[in-house]
């Protein structure tokens, strides 16, 4: 996060990236993964293709036949300056045959969890803040993004029958959704999910406020409340801390949103959330917060455009068959 406030939003960094083809990946997955792009990143960057533990985030200029230009992990830009300058110039004294060669082997990706984006679904992008003891009082740096995913057949957890002042619970697993992966404590850096275990009650109702025709105007109010006593219980996350982290986050929930009948999507979708947050991760940047104190927290949460598809964090623990993993590895046995 501190990387792409202070780096990426540079004037000077902006200018040069139209000398570079920019993209963006999760680094564990490349570090880490048997996949062949994976296999080619670290090919790229250390000259084998062993997984890496520790961290291999950060910049790289890498040209399309593998070969690696420059490389930093650095938040200051005049640094990652340095870096594009001096990469730029290595490849303008390339020669044309070198710089029009690409990867003879070039990787294809077995699996990718954008491969899963609900096309027919409910794509919202997920913002976490801090705020003040008010929710009115202006919001406070940093700020974190995320999405989460909703199939088209989830979407219609969603809506009560269409009738004007019509209420209905919304599906009880969406809001499982919410509360373990997406009001979750990562607005400094990165945190822990919620196991199912850990939910605490909560509730979202919607209602129909207005009906226009094929579409329909929703409101939705409701609560959520997690609280995590320590051990980390649920084998499924990537990460998998070693010590015991107790922390509890609850919420109010409101929003409103306006489904299309005939097309079967949500034209507009926005919800918010504030309330309270406690505790720590170990990655998450509030080491300096005293263990018992309490502070607030805000979400929002809103219609992602279409060409955004950057998977949610936690996608591999939506536990749906319209998500599909990675093919286990064989048993050497």
């Amino acid at each position: 996060m501190q990387a792409r406030r202070s780096v990426w939003s540079n004037q000077r960094i902006l200018a040069m990236t139209s000398n570079f083809a920019c993209a963006a990946d999760e680094v564990w997955r490349l570090q880490r993964d048997d996949d062949p792009e994976c296999r080619w990143f670290r090919t790229a960057v250390r000259g084998d293709t062993e997984p890496v533990r520790g961290s291999m985030q950060g910049t790289y200029v890498i040209t399309p036949q593998g070969h690696l230009l420059g490389r930093i992990n650095s938040a200051n830009p005049d640094h990652v300056l340095k870096v594009l300058t001096k990469a730029i110039a290595t490849w303008e004294s390339m020669s044309d045959t070198e710089r029009s060669q690409v990867a003879v082997d070039a990787p294809q990706p077995v699996h990718r969890w954008e491969d899963s984006y609900p096309t027919s679904g409910l794509v919202l992008e997920r913002f976490a803040r801090d705020i003040g003891d008010n929710p009115r009082d202006p919001q406070r740096a940093p700020v974190n993004r995320d999405t989460v995913w909703f199939s088209g057949q989830e979407l219609q957890g969603w809506l009560p029958d269409a009738k004007t002042g019509a209420e209905a619970d919304v599906s009880p697993r969406l809001l499982e959704r919410l509360a373990r992966f997406v009001f979750v404590d990562n607005v400094r850096g990165q945190t822990l999910p919620y196991a199912r275990a850990e939910l605490q009650g909560g509730g979202l109702r919607s209602k129909v406020l207005a009906i226009r025709g094929s579409f329909v105007d929703i409101e939705i109010t409701g609560h959520s409340k997690a609280t995590a006593k320590g051990p980390w219980i649920d084998d499924d996350n990537y990460w998998k801390p070693k010590g015991e982290f107790p922390r509890f986050l609850n919420c109010e929930i409101f929003g409103k949103a306006t489904f299309d009948r005939d097309t079967e999507r949500f034209t507009s979708f926005e919800l918010v959330a504030t309330g309270e947050r406690q505790g720590r991760t170990t990655f998450n940047g509030r080491a300096k917060d005293e263990p018992n104190s309490i502070h607030q927290i805000g979400f929002l949460l809103r219609l992602a455009d279409e060409s955004y598809r950057v998977a949610p964090t936690f996608i591999n623990m939506y536990g749906v068959k319209w998500v599909a993993g990675p093919k286990p590895k064989p048993d050497p046995k």
